[in-house]
């Protein structure tokens, strides 16, 4: 039996590594398929993994733009190219690119016998931040690349519960939910260790067009002490957001921060994670949630959906309106609950919890 796991953005990539393992355990012969173009640096890759087949991409300079949408559907069009050389029993397909699902629909058509599960990470056009412009003619037609070939899939898994109320009307499947997951850091924040009393807050992940930062800052100017700022990330809106925040508060920039033990040492000197967004995105969970999760820092987060459910059901920070406020005496207390925030972790986001599920899900299709 074999397995073909496939992604075109690097961010994907631990996701597939995790289902990489799941397949290999179940003994099949894997691989896993994707870009060598870093849609994140907008470059060449180095360093791919032995055990990832990296396809050459297209490149392109901007997000939004139609040489990214070429760039997608000529790497859609080359691995499915590569795909069919391997002749996999089971295709775990990660999108976006709209333009993968519409390349999968033909495989399927022609290779009926292949179990496909499409794992639906993010929606495009409904996650960008363009409300006004979403009903126009170019981002309909966008969507329909999805909506048209979705049915292709035997199993439609999504990365959070919000997604299948909009996919239930274009899928009539199966459907699960498989949170974002990542295996253990080797180093874990034990706890608040503060470098001295000043309410300290941290800000982790990519910096784009899709954070608030006026809404981060006001949040931040709104509380009522002088407040500190850790920022670990980089991403195209990096300099507007740090002469932003300093402006009411000290601020830290650590750049992007991969070792574990580093980024422990951080997450000790912080009393909660910021995860603010602007409104009307169509995301229900963020990757940075993950990590705030995982270290014990309750979040003050805006994002609906999940995020917002989870936050409410366990305790684990600060669910925002537009005009909140938070004193800083309330983030003080909600650090106290690390433990019970590590446990949530555990339960939904742990690489042991999303391998089971993932399991559970390739046994469903290859019944």
């Amino acid at each position: 039996m074999k397995a073909a796991i496939i992604t075109c953005f690097e961010s994907n990539e631990e996701r597939a590594d995790l289902i990489y393992e799941v397949c290999k355990k179940k003994g099949y012969d894997s691989i896993i398929l994707t870009s060598d173009f870093s849609h994140i640096r907008k470059e060449f890759r180095t360093g791919v993994p032995e055990h990832f087949e990296a396809i050459r991409t297209r490149p392109y300079r901007r997000n939004l733009s139609v040489q990214r949408m070429l760039s997608h559907r000529r790497f859609a069009k080359d691995v499915f190219l590569e795909t069919e050389k391997y002749r996999p029993d089971l295709i775990w397909l990660m999108a976006p690119a709209n333009s993968l699902i519409k390349e999968a629909d033909k495989y399927k058509q022609k290779y009926p016998e292949t179990k496909l599960i499409l794992d639906i990470i993010d929606m495009w056009p409904e996650s960008l931040p363009l409300p006004i412009t979403k009903d126009l003619l170019p981002f309909r037609l966008w969507k329909n690349i999805r909506k048209n070939s979705i049915r292709c899939a035997d199993l439609l898994a999504t990365e959070c519960d919000l997604y299948q109320q909009t996919l239930k009307e274009e899928y009539d499947g199966t459907m699960k939910t498989l949170y974002w997951s990542r295996k253990p850091e080797n180093q874990i924040s034990s706890g608040l260790k503060s470098e001295d009393d000043k309410l300290t807050l941290c800000y982790i992940g990519s910096i784009n067009n899709l954070i608030d930062i006026d809404r981060i800052v006001s949040v931040v100017s709104g509380i009522d002490e002088a407040v500190r700022v850790h920022v670990i990330g980089d991403g195209e809106k990096c300099d507007k957001f740090l002469a932003a925040l300093k402006t009411t508060a000290e601020t830290v920039y650590h750049g992007p921060v991969r070792d574990g033990k580093k980024k422990a040492e951080i997450f000790e000197k912080c009393h909660a994670g910021i995860n603010l967004y602007k409104e009307g995105l169509y995301i229900g969970l963020t990757v940075k949630c993950i990590d705030y999760f995982e270290h014990g820092l309750p979040i003050i987060n805006n994002i609906k959906g999940d995020t917002w459910k989870l936050v409410e059901k366990y305790h684990a920070g600060f669910n925002i309106s537009p005009k909140s406020l938070i004193k800083g005496e309330e983030i003080r207390s909600a650090r106290n609950s690390s433990k019970e925030i590590r446990k949530l972790f555990e339960r939904f986001f742990s690489s042991e919890a999303f391998m089971r599920n993932c399991s559970d899900a390739i046994d469903e299709v290859m019944q």
